[in-house]
């Protein structure tokens, strides 16, 4: 399979976007060429996930492509007992660990607090939303590792609280209380920025 070389997500078929995730992957299995329609639907919630996570435009675009093709040469090992979302955002994960390994940097965003299950267009998260990207991802890496990780999950690859537990093999308790957290600290964090800047 040749893997895209653009995080730019082609236009499935509508009737390809209707089906679930779990119907395209056995649909995969039988013809490969579908893997596009899965790379279509998750690429551009993979490729913020890993920008917020590297902090550089190609670093993010190549650890996207190693993602998706990571997946293609491994769907055989995704049973569908779990979220695929979830088993993709774990290839995700562990290709942002890696590269932090690789380069001798230590891996910053690993825990998070809180964006939970608040409505992404609520007007409790607009004021995340209307962040400059580059400001979000600054103080984003003075958070607690975990507390990093669940935020840039929740907020960059727009996963639910139950897929940010699935792909990080924690319990979605746990996760609930590190994006309150986490998203109080970020908060309190840029609002003095926002401040200083608009004196």
């Amino acid at each position: 399979m040749k893997v895209m070389s653009t995080v730019i997500p082609a236009s499935s078929p509508p009737r390809m976007m209707q089906l679930e995730d779990e119907q395209l992957v056995q649909q995969t299995r039988q013809t490969p060429s579908q893997f596009a329609h899965l790379y279509d639907r998750h690429v551009t919630s993979v490729y913020r996930y890993l920008l917020a996570k590297v902090g550089n435009i190609q670093d993010a675009e190549d650890l996207t492509s190693q993602t998706f093709l990571e997946a293609f040469e491994n769907l055989h090992r995704y049973r569908g007992t779990g979220d695929f979302r979830a088993w993709l955002f774990r290839i995700a994960r562990n290709k942002s660990i890696d590269h932090y390994r690789k380069h001798r940097r230590v891996v910053s965003l690993l825990e998070d607090d809180d964006f939970v299950d608040a409505d992404m267009t609520s007007p409790d998260t607009a004021a995340e939303q209307s962040l400059a990207l580059a400001s979000v991802m600054q103080h984003l890496r003075t958070l607690s590792p975990d507390r990093a990780e669940v935020v840039s999950l929740r907020l960059f690859a727009e996963l639910e609280v139950k897929e940010i537990a699935g792909t990080l093999n924690k319990p979605e308790t746990a996760v609930r209380m590190l994006l309150h957290r986490g998203i109080r600290d970020l908060q309190n964090r840029i609002a003095p920025a926002t401040q200083e800047k608009t004196q």
